[in-house]
Parts: C-alpha cells; sequence; structure tokens
C-alpha cells in the first residue's frame, strides 16, 4: 500500500516514524529516505532512535540553520541536487527485496517546493514493488498525484504554539 500524509499541521513525520517503529517492532525489515533533513538539529534527535536500533535510513539535504540560529528559506541548485540524489535512492532501495516498509519523508514537500519534479513522483509510484509499503510524507495539494495512494491521512493544523512566537524545541519539534 502507499501512505500520503499531507497537510500544514504538526505530525507528519512523526506518524512515518510511529510506522517504522510499528514495523520493526513486528520483525518487517524498515528503512527511511529524508528529503532537505541535513540540518545537525535533525541528526541529533530525529533519527538518534534509529541508529540505537540499528534501523536504516538515508538523509539528504543541506544544511538550513544559519551561523545566526535563522532557518534557511528558498531552493538553491544544490537543493535540488540533494534532492535528486535522495531520489536516487528511493529508486535503488525499490528493488531491494529485504525492504518492507519504506519510508519518504518530506519527499512530498520536495515535489512541492521544487527540489523535484511532480512527474518524477509519479514515476516512482507507478513502479513500487505490491509486496512494499511506501510511506510518503509532507505537504501537497496534488490531486493527481494523492488519487495514486491507497490511504492519506491530513494533518491540519487548529491552533500551534508558534502562532505565539514559540521556537523550535529539540526533541519535540526536531
Amino acid at each position: 500500500m502507499i501512505h500520503a500524509y499531507i497537510g500544514e499541521g504538526k505530525g507528519k513525520t512523526t506518524a512515518g516514524i510511529g510506522l517504522i517503529i510499528r514495523a520493526y517492532g513486528a520483525n518487517k525489515k524498515t528503512a527511511l529516505i529524508a528529503f532537505d533533513k541535513a540540518s545537525k538539529s535533525y541528526r541529533h534527535s530525529e533519527f538518534a532512535v534509529f541508529d540505537k536500533l540499528g534501523i536504516e535510513y538515508y538523509v539528504t539535504g543541506l544544511e538550513r540553520m544559519t551561523s545566526n540560529g535563522k532557518f534557511r528559506f528558498g531552493t538553491t541548485k544544490e537543493d535540488i541536487a540533494e534532492a535528486e540524489r535522495g531520489l536516487s535512492k528511493v529508486f535503488e532501495m525499490l528493488n531491494r527485496p529485504d525492504i518492507d516498509v519504506l519510508v519518504l519523508d518530506e519527499i512530498l514537500s520536495a515535489m512541492t517546493y521544487g527540489l523535484l519534479e511532480r512527474t518524477a513522483i509519479l514515476d516512482l509510484i507507478s513502479i513500487i514493488p505490491k509486496k512494499l509499503e511506501v510511506i510518503m510524507t509532507g505537504r501537497c495539494d496534488d490531486e493527481k498525484l494523492l488519487q495514486k495512494a491507497d490511504l492519506i491521512t491530513s494533518m491540519n493544523k487548529i491552533k500551534h504554539y508558534f502562532d505565539k512566537g514559540v521556537q523550535a524545541r529539540e526533541g519535540i519539534e526536531y
């Protein structure tokens, strides 16, 4: 099955990681490829449990935190090259018979924000093996692409403490 965890709310990555933990607990072979998450803050918290459990993961992207602690927005040629590197890894992983569950974290956001072409994601979806559970996360409102998913869960922001000026917190947002 193909899952899509989308929306403007918090929890898309958390849901994908939760499914990896559940599958891992059921003795399934899991892996994750993260798009645009190479910032040191993600490395420290978000993937530390994977290191401890021996869960396979690959991180792509460039540092987005600037020296003054601000988040770098925008897309550079180097950002696109990193996303394409991640996509190449996805195609490689699709051919691995030992993987049962594959999470493509923020792949939909990578498409939405111009790091990856929509046609590349559609091509990827068209060759997913039937036995592989694939979870795609990120912001996406592309109806044609989303129709390819077997499950769509939308995380909708109703209220968020960011709106009151609360900064992202280690272990909670990253």
